[in-house]
């Protein structure tokens, strides 16, 4: 499912004319939009949102918090005319082995949380003296999530924008600190994160090998110099006493 643009953009432009009633402003998505990289006058903003995603190939449904959104804002005084160009970043299926980037789909509740924080960016940025700023809205989960994001299907994190990196957004914390661990096990992805399990593996190898070399050796001790010299005088003694004997 395509998110239908001209649904955002008539909700977009209720929301700035609410706030603004003299400004256009119009709203396009931008598939090469990239992070830092923005024309002269223009400015960046950066929000994540709860959406879903549905695999095309096995038709597998899943729920994310993270869902990265990129936009491009421009604003020309003179003519009081803005715009926006917005990009939604997708995520891949986790059983699929060769699954491309979903796009992810919105409720209307997300939808409006997005697209007002849009707005309140819009304001604090080319109108920021005239306006009372608010809050942005917080990300509300529609569904629990389970287990951490799987920064290796994210489209997001490949290309370091997703800034959130290992956090997870369980609604509980983990009890055990390697349970995305087994997460990834039971559902591995292209690139799964096996690659720590051997650097510990290896390195609990090498302890162990350096341990048994360690017991093999044992310790390592200097002559006494007492013992030597009472061997030295021992040793003299026979000998005196046997010429001794002869004589």
């Amino acid at each position: 499912m395509v998110v239908d643009i001209r649904t955002w953009e008539q909700t977009f432009q209720e929301l700035i004319q609410e706030a603004k009633p003299w400004a256009k402003w119009t709203l396009k998505l931008d598939g090469n939009l990239q992070l830092d990289c923005l024309a002269q006058g223009w400015k960046q903003y950066q929000q994540r949102a709860f959406g879903w995603f549905r695999c095309s190939s096995c038709q597998r449904s899943w729920a994310s918090a993270q869902v990265q959104i990129l936009c491009h804002t421009s604003w020309e005084h003179w003519t009081s005319q803005g715009q926006v160009r917005m990009r939604l970043f997708g995520q891949r299926c986790q059983k699929c082995s060769w699954s491309q980037y979903e796009m992810p789909e919105f409720s209307s509740d997300s939808t409006t949380r997005i697209l007002s924080n849009l707005v309140q960016h819009i304001l604090k940025k080319y109108y920021g003296n005239g306006t009372r700023k608010s809050p942005e809205m917080p990300v509300i989960l529609e569904v629990a999530l389970e287990g951490s994001h799987d920064t290796a299907n994210c489209e997001a994190c490949t290309l370091g924008i997703c800034g959130q990196g290992l956090k997870s957004y369980m609604t509980k914390p983990s009890k055990s600190p390697l349970s995305h661990l087994k997460t990834a096990n039971s559902s591995p992805a292209i690139g799964a994160a096996y690659i720590p399990n051997q650097g510990k593996n290896q390195s609990a190898e090498t302890k162990e090998a350096k341990g048994r070399g360690y017991e093999k050796l044992g310790p390592s001790r200097d002559p006494d110099p007492l013992n030597i010299c009472v061997f030295v005088l021992l040793l003299v003694f026979i000998i005196v006493k046997c010429f001794t004997s002869e004589s």
